[in-house]
């Protein structure tokens, strides 16, 4: 089956409903947190989504000057 191409406000939304937060109060009091920690850390994750679903372009990607090998 051919890889189907998804447009980026799709995966966003597809994602955003799927990481929706539910029983936050029990998350907090299972690993000691404020709530208003966790809810911050979920606002950045949420924000920063349309950045991390962009397609890449397909192919090799270039490799960086300071990685390189030396020549011999």
């Amino acid at each position: 089956m051919p890889r189907r191409k998804v447009k980026l406000d799709v995966k966003v939304a597809a994602m955003r409903e799927s990481l929706r937060l539910v029983n936050v109060a029990d998350v907090v009091d299972k690993h000691g947190l404020s709530k208003q920690a966790v809810y911050n850390w979920y606002r950045e994750v949420l924000e920063a989504l349309p950045d991390i679903l962009v397609d890449n372009k397909p192919g090799r990607k270039s490799a960086s000057k300071a990685k390189s090998s030396p020549p011999f």
